[in-house]
């Protein structure tokens, strides 16, 4: 090999080995979580679905315990939602319910027809975007964030972060149902364009809590058309 080659073969080399580094470094999650918070911001409408394991309940007589909910969420401040929730621990119930800033109404579940919602069937799942309290700036106050590796949510590979975070910081993000001092809070955060794919958050097992909830919420159809409207 001339002179010049062995040159250039060796500035391609001093060029290529610092990328070939950098590819293998782990990812900076700091960085994860700010692209997904930036993400969030610009994101106006997705789909959701919550699943919850353990007893969580909305009202403070312990009457009525939250089973799950699906439904759709616009940004500012729009939801249309179905809950399933058991009454009394025997009667399992479908409501869904409509909210619009500061009104809401739910279906009654004798007649089926649109009421306003009572102060104590309030979770409004439209508080994730919300500039204070939402999923935004509570990412910004987990504890110890960790990316652990990846996962496949829906097709989709996804950063999986895990951290704790003080109960505090979740109390408005889940209208104070979730119980606790240091909750456990899992992201999963699409590696491709920073939608946050799955929320996880669960109260602590060694606080002699009675039955301990995790709450799984799937979000999709991130920035999808939608149009939420006041019931007829």
């Amino acid at each position: 090999m001339n002179r010049y080659l062995s040159s250039l073969f060796l500035t391609i080399v001093l060029a290529v080995f610092p990328l070939l580094a950098t590819a293998d470094d782990e990812p900076v999650v700091e960085d994860i979580l700010t692209a997904a918070s930036a993400q969030l911001d610009a994101t106006d409408s997705m789909s959701f679905k919550m699943e919850i394991e353990g007893t969580t309940y909305v009202d403070e007589a312990g009457t009525i315990q939250l089973l799950g909910a699906e439904g759709v969420m616009q940004r500012p401040d729009k939801v249309d939602v179905t809950f399933t929730a058991l009454v009394l621990g025997v009667q399992q119930i479908s409501i869904r319910m409509i909210t619009i800033g500061e009104e809401a109404w739910i279906t009654d579940i004798v007649t089926g027809k649109w009421v306003t919602s009572p102060p104590e069937f309030g979770y409004n799942p439209a508080i994730l975007y919300d500039d204070t309290d939402g999923l935004g700036p509570v990412m910004s106050r987990m504890d110890s964030p960790e990316v652990v590796g990846t996962d496949e949510i829906d097709g989709r590979d996804a950063w999986h972060i895990t951290a704790t975070v003080d109960g505090t910081v979740t109390e408005k993000m889940t209208s104070g149902t979730m119980r606790g001092t240091k909750q456990t809070l899992e992201l999963w955060i699409d590696k491709e364009n920073n939608n946050i794919l799955r929320i996880k958050i669960g109260e602590p097992t060694d606080e002699d809590l009675e039955d301990p909830a995790t709450w799984t919420l799937t979000l999709s159809d991130h920035g999808k058309d939608v149009k939420i409207e006041r019931p007829a």
